[in-house]
């Protein structure tokens, strides 16, 4: 009885305390630098098949005519409206912000579908895992940014959750659902069209189950991906035999990270991975994963198979809570976490629980060369289930995609834009730009 009510005095006293609020909305600056964004484009997923709250109750809240899209925000002009086109391209939040990937250059762009839109007279779900089965993966013309276009969208497996593709542009590394099938690599031809595939099972401990996402390394010569429930990384060899044939090897046993970790990325000399850790398996109860959650952190793993030593982590740092994507600028020198917060809840909860209205990003020195991480700052800015962001070309600036707002049957998502002031404490301006997307804004990438 006394550990009961010590639990309930527990759970009341963490509720009144989430009534806090530790981060304050970042104000809108008028800055002298302009605002700019370098690059050719951005590509923005927009999974328009439910709102951010579904994840918490099955409310899908959809909106007849408003379906998935890719949407294409050309850059070489000022940043409007003029610049945007959409496509119809299937996809969802349902994975890590990794479903879109760019061939090198610049001209193909690859998007997984993950789950499938549910048919047209569903409007809600027990669970949101009862999101129907995906399979397709989507490629798309961008070469002619006022006119992209699909070239193709083929079946390759079920649930296609996260894609890679190689420094060299061949191949394209996809995770699946399907026992013994985890990791699917395909081949891709001089026109962009998919060629050949690649069927590999994904084992740890013997077991096919939890893996995450795969990532390609800069030199093309490995793999590595999130695993276990994604609490571990696996390193992994690709060898290509002179048929043209590839395998799969490991490296080295799975490292353990983290808890629950996001997708990973390599820096751009391919010595470190950097992850962030969500932390929501921390009580091993799924409804106080997400409702105590602490603080998410940004982790650096040293990966150097030249040197013969085994993969290790470095530096871990904390950041803001539920830190699911982020971006690293093209010097090496800067990480941004997109951290939803709890925007993830409805605002029907009681008070302590209830969704936040806003979310945060936390921004992070990185030293490319000892790998050590230093938290400098978060920045609170009004959105729900921000997932992902890119700093443009030359790290000046920052976008940042916002699923939806706290409203009811929304239409539309937005990519919001900061500004990046380098200094000896580098720090971020809010400019207050934004431009509206389709609801549901879960992914983007710069094509530079």
């Amino acid at each position: 009885m006394l550990s009961i009510l010590g639990m309930i005095i527990a759970l009341v006293s963490y509720g009144l305390l989430q009534l806090i609020e530790p981060v304050s909305l970042a104000p809108i600056t008028k800055s002298s630098q302009s605002i700019k964004f370098a690059g050719r484009a951005l590509l923005v997923a927009s999974d328009a098949d439910m709102v951010a709250t579904a994840y918490a109750d099955g409310k899908l809240e959809r909106v007849a005519g408003v379906e998935d899209t890719l949407t294409v925000i050309g850059l070489q002009n000022a940043l409007n409206s003029t610049n945007i086109q959409t496509l119809r391209v299937s996809n969802s939040v349902m994975s890590w912000p990794q479903i879109i990937a760019v061939s090198p250059n610049g001209q193909r762009a690859y998007v997984v579908e993950v789950r499938r839109r549910p048919n047209n007279n569903i409007q809600a779900f027990a669970s949101i895992d009862q999101m129907p089965d995906g399979q397709q993966l989507t490629v798309v013309d961008i070469a002619d940014l006022n006119q992209p276009k699909v070239l193709e969208s083929i079946a390759i497996g079920r649930n296609p959750e996260h894609v890679s593709i190689s420094p060299d542009g061949r191949f394209l590394a996809v995770n699946l659902e399907e026992p013994g099938r985890e990791l699917v690599i395909i081949q891709l031809q001089e026109d962009g069209h998919l060629g050949k595939r690649w069927f590999f099972p994904m084992s740890v401990d013997n077991s096919q189950s939890g893996n995450g996402a795969a990532i390609w390394h800069p030199s093309g010569k490995y793999i590595a991906m999130t695993q276990d429930s994604d609490s571990r990384v696996g390193f992994y060899k690709v060898d290509i035999n002179s048929s043209g044939d590839i395998s799969i090897l490991p490296y080295s046993e799975p490292l353990t990270v983290g808890n629950h970790l996001s997708n990973a990325r390599f820096t751009t000399d391919g010595r470190f991975l950097l992850v962030p850790d969500l932390k929501w398996r921390t009580w091993g109860i799924r409804a106080f994963n997400f409702l105590l959650n602490p603080k998410g952190e940004m982790i650096a793993i040293r990966f150097e198979p030249e040197s013969g030593k085994l993969p290790e982590v470095v530096s871990r740092v904390e950041v803001g809570l539920s830190p699911e994507g982020f971006a690293l600028s093209s010097d090496n020198k800067l990480i941004a976490t997109v951290n939803m917060r709890r925007t993830y809840f409805s605002p029907n909860l009681p008070p302590a629980w209830r969704g936040k209205h806003y979310s945060s990003l936390s921004l992070v020195k990185f030293n490319s060369q000892s790998g050590k991480l230093e938290t400098i700052d978060e920045y609170g800015f009004e959105g729900l289930l921000p997932e992902q962001a890119t700093f443009d070309a030359e790290g000046k600036s920052l976008a940042v995609v916002i699923f939806n707002y706290r409203e009811s049957f929304p239409k539309t998502g937005a990519v919001e834009f900061w500004n990046v002031i380098n200094s000896n404490k580098p720090r971020l301006e809010r400019t207050g730009l934004k431009l509206n997307v389709v609801r549901g804004a879960h992914d983007i990438v710069l094509v530079p």
